[in-house]
């Protein structure tokens, strides 16, 4: 057997160092792979296409990484014939990092796998921000989702639209807007709806304005066609 093969076969089997086991195989290379997602990974543009699953499977190669250094050290620990103190400490550090990394892997998996968990917590960390200062007509101040509905509550500050015609106009400039933004086309295509809802100064209802992807039309499938078209040509 290889000196290699003997030193990892020594170190699955709880025969080395627990001293090295656990600054090294465990703080050592925790913190560079910590450095390598926080400064090198979430970056890249893989990081945030989520269609792609590569961050996710790379979470899953940590959370497989967290078990078996979880299992070493156990085993390291159970073989250390100093301190029990130490031989304590390592196992309790190593098992708060294996329930973190499930804790971990549990919230990423629902990002990927159930839809509405991850855009409830985008709205969640949204509503933090909020009101929010939309220009110098506007404030948005509040959103929340019911079942497939995303409702958008807004302040208009010194706008009229007492007017029937200025209401649709308003009207047809919001939904306009909505089915040529990437971020709210991609939430049409998911079929959900966007419903805004504007207010005056003494929070009376001014108009309220529900559009979905039929609104739209084919304009939804034109929007992606030429974004396609302008990221392969390097434009955008």
């Amino acid at each position: 057997m290889s000196a290699d093969k003997n030193y990892f076969y020594k170190l699955i089997s709880g025969k080395t160092s627990l001293l090295i086991v656990f600054w090294f195989w465990f703080i050592f290379i925790s913190f560079l792979i910590e450095v390598f997602f926080e400064t090198i990974f979430m970056q890249t543009k893989y990081a945030q296409n989520k269609e792609n699953y590569i961050e996710f499977f790379l979470y899953l190669i940590l959370l497989i990484y967290a078990i078996a250094i979880f299992l070493i050290i156990f085993k390291t620990a159970n073989n250390y014939k100093g301190s029990k103190f130490w031989s304590f400490s390592s196992k309790l550090l190593v098992t708060i990092n294996l329930l973190f990394s499930v804790n971990f892997f549990i919230e990423v998996s629902k990002f990927y796998f159930f839809e509405d968990y991850a855009l409830e917590k985008e709205i969640e960390s949204f509503k933090d921000n909020l009101p929010i200062q939309i220009d110098m007509n506007s404030t948005l101040i509040d959103i929340y989702k019911k079942d497939k509905t995303i409702y958008y509550k807004y302040q208009l500050h010194e706008v009229l639209l007492d007017d029937k015609f200025l209401k649709n106009k308003f009207k047809k400039q919001i939904q306009d807007s909505l089915c040529e933004d990437r971020s709210t086309v991609d939430l049409l295509k998911r079929e959900y709806i966007l419903n805004y809802i504007y207010v005056g100064e003494k929070q009376e209802e001014i108009v309220e304005i529900k559009t979905d992807k039929k609104v739209c039309g084919n304009s939804i499938d034109d929007l992606e066609i030429l974004t396609d078209v302008l990221e392969k040509q390097g434009i955008i």
